[in-house]
């Protein structure tokens, strides 16, 4: 995000579609040719490795894929014959992946420090805190002590049992889906999880 102004959420958004895009477009043309794909796939890790350097922010990336000859000269000489712009996309959208990733990584610890601040026992990490409140999507919360991770979530397209529940350990491996027809089942599993967890 720039420092002063909002963010362009449509224009990021336009250029992770172009990158997908290119992602689309680059790599049934490189496995035509298994050197070709290979070499393809390494011009991109070298690539997404110096974007690691120096693109920091979509709007980094954007500028990026505005001037790609000068990305494509960390390449080494005798490069894959592809075509420039679908590499320079394809790094510029794996290193976009990864760039959210960090954005959400360091938004959820902010997250975390400031519940323990407050003392809580929990860090809503998504969604609202009441369950009760959802009528579609989800709620993720974290026991600070446990490191233990609920998940609430409400699909009104589900069919018969639009409700689930269900935990992560510390690691962030799942634990089996929990399913309810009814809402005050499912926020009566939950609360029962959560004293367990908490006395735990």
């Amino acid at each position: 995000m720039h420092p002063t102004a909002g963010p362009d959420h449509g224009g990021a958004a336009a250029a992770q579609a172009r990158w997908r895009a290119a992602e689309d477009r680059l790599y049934p043309v490189a496995m035509s040719d298994p050197d070709g794909y290979r070499r393809g796939l390494e011009a991109v890790r070298d690539l997404v490795a110096h974007l690691r350097g120096t693109a920091h922010t979509l709007d980094d990336l954007v500028a990026v894929e505005a001037d790609p000859a000068a990305l494509l000269a960390a390449l080494p000489a005798g490069g894959p014959a592809l075509p420039a712009d679908l590499l320079v996309a394809a790094a510029c959208g794996a290193r976009a992946r990864e760039v959210l990733a960090e954005d959400e990584a360091r938004r959820r610890a902010a997250v975390v420090a400031d519940a323990r601040s407050q003392g809580r026992a929990w860090a809503v990490l998504q969604g609202p805190e009441r369950i009760e409140e959802l009528y579609g999507g989800s709620t993720v919360a974290t026991h600070l002590d446990t490191g233990r991770t609920l998940l609430a979530a409400v699909d009104p397209y589900a069919g018969g049992e639009p409700y689930l529940l269900q935990e992560f350990d510390p690691e962030g491996r799942p634990g089996p889906e929990h399913r309810f027809a009814d809402a005050a089942a499912w926020v009566a599993e939950r609360d029962r999880r959560r004293e367990e967890i908490e006395s735990s």
